[in-house]
């Protein structure tokens, strides 16, 4: 037969087991739930960086949308101009293609033209004028691009009395100075 004071110490530390495994339980599921805080800590870090880097990609494509759309505006407008011109108004109109043109470029554009622009333009008594029908970005980086304009061109002088119209291009160079786009070159014109 079995000691009845045997009896006692078995349910004591059935007792502490039952105690101490529950402890155990707990504290492993305490550190299970430890490891479950961690790896969604991770996951939320992995996917505030992943959506900083988006923002970051998304502010930079519409940043270079607005490039692209801001050379081609300024291309278009100094072209235009460049070809919109008239005797009774060519110191206006000059001062229209001169506007958007970098101090540099300016300068050589006054020297390269000056009076021969305006003797041709007021001694012919020529009346010009543009449409864009065309442009597009050839390249762009950060601070500089290069855009194609093309104009169909009417005009009539002295030596033609009737309309005459033709296409030109030109290939404008554009440098980004602060916010602004400036050209800083154009080739082609005639």
């Amino acid at each position: 037969m079995a000691d009845a004071s045997a009896e006692p110490d078995r349910r004591l530390k059935a007792g502490l087991g039952g105690r101490l495994g529950a402890m155990l339980d707990r504290r492993v599921r305490g550190g299970r739930l430890a490891a479950a805080f961690v790896a969604l800590g991770l996951v939320f870090i992995a996917l505030t960086v992943w959506a900083g880097f988006l923002a970051d990609r998304t502010y930079a494509a519409e940043n270079r949308k607005s490039d692209i759309a801001a050379v081609q505006e300024v291309s278009r407008r100094v072209v235009t101009h460049f070809y919109e011109i008239s005797y009774q108004t060519f110191d206006e109109d000059t001062q229209r293609v001169y506007t958007d043109l970098d101090s540099a470029f300016k300068t050589q554009a006054v020297q390269q033209l000056g009076s021969s622009w305006k003797q041709t333009v007021v001694g012919n008594q020529l009346v010009s004028s543009a449409v864009v029908y065309a442009s597009g970005v050839v390249n762009i980086s950060l601070k500089s691009a290069e855009v194609m304009v093309t104009v169909k061109r009417t005009s009539q002088s002295t030596q033609v009395k009737t309309p005459v119209s033709s296409w030109a291009s030109a290939q404008v160079q554009l440098t980004k100075r602060g916010n602004d786009w400036k050209v800083s070159g154009m080739g082609g014109l005639q």
